[in-house]
């Protein structure tokens, strides 16, 4: 599954490092870090792969084997959120709204 997010394994794996605490306040400062970090064309491409991600997953189980086991994301984000699926949507919302505020 990594071959299939580049750009998201990235963003979740490199910005949500074992030491993203020391470096931000919250989760929500690492995405804005990101969203100021990289340009408009890789800001479309992790939308794009997580909405794919997203859509793709069947069970809470399958984006947790994702995003912990498989690329390392250390964000635990069930300690906030009731699933992954929940804490994506939030992180696409939140990059989507970036986009629009650029436009403007």
């Amino acid at each position: 599954m990594n071959q299939d997010y580049p750009e998201l394994q990235q963003f979740l794996a490199g910005y949500f490092n074992q030491d993203w605490m020391e470096d931000h306040k919250s989760a929500s400062d690492v995405i804005d870090f990101f969203i100021s970090d990289v340009s408009a064309d890789t800001l479309f491409k992790v939308q794009s792969e997580l909405h794919r991600l997203i859509t793709s997953q069947k069970t809470e189980q399958a984006p947790q084997d994702y995003l912990f086991a498989d690329i390392g994301c250390y964000y635990y984000y069930l300690n906030e959120w009731e699933s992954a699926r929940t804490w994506l949507r939030h992180v696409a919302s939140a990059l989507e709204s970036s986009k629009a505020s650029n436009k403007k």
